[in-house]
């Protein structure tokens, strides 16, 4: 597989240089990888290049949820929430392997300042802006139901709570998605290579970039393209800058903490109150064993390339969960693994409002032959890239319209609004040697493209091997990353198509050595590439755990 591999990205590579684009997209994070798709869909000329790997950024450092954004209504965020609960349904239908519904349960104390009844009427608000087509409606409950329904929730001074549903999303593996599929649609798609310089014509008029393939010897290709759209997130103003465009980002700074769901069973995703500053914090039920709380947030004035959990992150994290329940008396050795991440908020008029009162809109700015796209959520993606794509070809003369609404992402097709079709998938998948709960899991992760990982294991028996003694992942996962999946790196592959960085007991490092044997076999790496790949994959596990100096 050396060859193909390595030769599927020589032969993007010159495409890149050789041939003329209609767009060229800059960021692969769930935005631009949604523009590539969009754009490549209605039969246009499209590249899409990311310096670091797919998701690699913000859009796999998410609280994980396809949500309407309860707290956005609070703030008079009608249309924030209106779009957010509609584009969650759609995203249920056409990524239904991947956009799953998660029950909610927001609980109501004695001393709050929001009222039962005034929390059931926003959910009445909330279920009527997607016209009641939520997966199911929001329901009441007096503090004794709500007690039996997570049991290790503070009883003192509960007075009920209403459950409600959202969605729980895999974040890297749904920008995956995109940028895969816009592949399949015939677009340049490339991971490890860096936009520089931006081109211009005899008018002065932006018409490409620079590009350096990050791997290797660092060759420079020139991309030509009519418009060059900057989707780099956190990243924007140092891009906007090279077209000498001024600073419009007011960045936050998020992060979770993953914990044993031992040690903090819920069965529900609640969002709790902070106690310090009676910020909205979620506790989320992973699943495989894990619970997540998050997120922080507060202002970020560093460089997006260094974002790091700190003590006073996780102790806020801890000290929010432990006043919900106080029996579990959390303390941050139980915590296995943290995410952190940018928001790249646009700046507010006022800047001495707090960090959670910044809008989460989304804002297009044109100029000739360059467009930014910045701010916005993960759940409306899909919406944000359809109007990015329409100002990019107003400046093409050109006119055509998103079809994103009705084309599922690969793993969707067949799985449109049906539990029972995925019930289904699952049950078809079960097969000698895959480990206790590989089915399900392999058709959640990977959807309807699951069935060619059993292949592979049929094919290959190695393929069938556990990667982690308490988790169903497999070999076949980190072949179908080379093969498929445009894994370039070790980090590439465990941290983002097989995410033991946040789910394993030891992040991977147990299998990281076995998984780059493997990876060096498929790409050619020489023994000093292998070992600079653990290295960079073990400071990648460092950076994760900061906090804990």
């Amino acid at each position: 597989m050396v060859e193909n591999s390595n030769s599927k990205r020589a032969a993007a590579l010159e495409r890149l240089g050789t041939e003329s684009f209609d767009l060229l997209v800059v960021g692969g994070g769930i935005t631009g990888a949604g523009i590539a798709r969009d754009a490549a869909l209605r039969g246009l000329k499209v590249a899409l290049v990311e310096k670091l790997d797919f998701g690699a950024g913000t859009s796999s450092k998410s609280s994980k949820l396809i949500h309407g954004g309860l707290r956005y209504l609070e703030q008079g965020e009608l249309g924030l929430v209106f779009e957010s609960v509609n584009e969650r349904k759609r995203l249920m239908r056409l990524a239904r392997h991947l956009v799953r519904p998660l029950p909610f349960l927001v609980t109501n104390f004695k001393g709050d300042r929001r009222w039962l009844a005034t929390l059931a009427l926003g959910l009445w608000i909330y279920d009527a802006l997607c016209f009641f087509g939520n997966y199911k409606n929001h329901t009441t409950f007096g503090a004794k139901k709500t007690l039996a329904l997570e049991p290790q929730l503070r009883s003192q001074g509960l007075n009920g709570g209403i459950l409600y549903y959202d969605c729980v999303t895999d974040d890297a593996r749904l920008t995956l998605e995109c940028a895969l599929d816009a592949q399949a649609l015939g677009a340049v798609v490339l991971n490890h290579a860096k936009a520089g310089k931006l081109l211009r014509d005899e008018a002065g008029k932006i018409c490409g970039a620079v590009i350096t393939d990050v791997e290797g010897v660092g060759k420079q290709i020139e991309a030509r393209a009519k418009v060059v759209i900057n989707a780099t997130g956190p990243w924007s103003d140092e891009v906007r800058a090279l077209a000498s465009e001024p600073g419009i980002l007011k960045p936050t700074k998020g992060i979770h903490v993953v914990m044993d769901a031992a040690r903090l069973p819920v069965k529900h995703a609640l969002m709790m109150s902070s106690p310090r500053d009676k910020r909205a914090v979620f506790c989320i039920p992973w699943g495989l064993g894990r619970t997540v709380v998050g997120t922080t947030d507060t202002f970020f004035d560093g460089s997006p390339d260094s974002v790091e959990p700190t003590r006073a992150d996780v102790e806020y994290l801890l000290e929010t969960a432990n006043s919900y329940f106080p029996q579990a008396q959390l303390v941050s050795a139980d915590v296995l693994a943290t995410w952190s991440g940018l928001r790249p908020l646009l700046k507010p008029e006022d800047e001495t409002e707090g960090a959670s009162a910044v809008s989460r809109e989304h804002e297009i700015y044109d100029a000739p032959g360059f467009v930014t796209i910045a701010g916005g959520k993960l759940t409306t993606f899909r919406r944000m890239a359809a109007e990015v794509v329409d100002h990019a070809i107003a400046q093409l003369g050109v006119k055509t319209k998103s079809t994103t609404a009705n084309r599922p992402l690969p793993g969707g097709q067949g799985l449109e609004e049906s539990d029972e079709a995925l019930e289904a998938l699952a049950k078809s998948l079960e097969t000698p040697g895959l480990p206790e709960g590989g089915a399900r899991y392999l058709a959640g992760e990977y959807g309807a493209r699951a069935p060619t990982l059993v292949a592979r294991g049929k094919a290959d028996p190695t393929a069938f091997e556990r990667l982690d003694p308490e988790l169903p992942s497999i070999f076949a996962q980190v072949d179908e990353a080379v093969e498929v999946e445009l894994a370039r790196t070790l980090d590439d592959v465990i941290s983002r198509r097989i995410p033991l960085v946040l789910r394993a007991r030891d992040q991977g490092l147990g299998i990281s050595e076995k998984v780059a044997a493997r990876l060096a076999t498929k790409l050619g790496w020489s023994a000093e590439r292998t070992q600079a790949e653990l290295a960079k994959y073990r400071a990648v596990v460092s950076s994760t755990r900061t906090f804990r100096s």
